[in-house]
């Protein structure tokens, strides 16, 4: 009876709770701020990172300030000329502005911000999905 009493007690002790894995962090400035990367960018579906970004800006950090301002910082391949950048993002809802862009934040789980987002190609509006990775 004790090995039994033990064992729950071990298991209770090393389970994980799987409902923490099914609450998101609530979308806040504050839990938003931090530093990320744009690993994704696609338009149904189709990787077009390359199209919207040059190789120079795919590596670019963007560090969002709880207090509403931002860097864009042109780390690894820098361009030419450097393209650092500051500026001011806002939170209303799930819709964050970094600097003039809009993005609607579609999931955050704390360390990737899935948003989406559109971008004028010629006379056309096409909406491309992005993904922000925490750094």
């Amino acid at each position: 009876m004790k090995k039994l009493i033990y064992l729950i007690a071990a298991m209770a002790l090393f389970s994980c709770n799987k409902d923490d894995d099914n609450n998101p962090p609530e979308i806040t400035m504050q839990s938003l701020a931090g530093d990320y990367m744009i690993t994704s960018a696609k338009v149904n579906g189709i990787d077009v990172l390359d199209t919207y970004l040059d190789p120079c800006q795919q590596d670019d950090v963007y560090t969002l300030q709880a207090d509403g301002t931002y860097t864009i910082t042109d780390a690894g391949t820098t361009c030419n000329p450097r393209s650092d950048t500051t500026g001011t993002w806002s939170l209303s809802g799930n819709i964050i502005t970094i600097g003039t862009q809009q993005f609607t934040i579609v999931n955050f789980n704390g360390s990737t911000i899935e948003a989406t987002t559109s971008v004028m190609q010629g006379p056309i509006t096409v909406p491309v999905d992005v993904v922000f990775t925490r750094q």
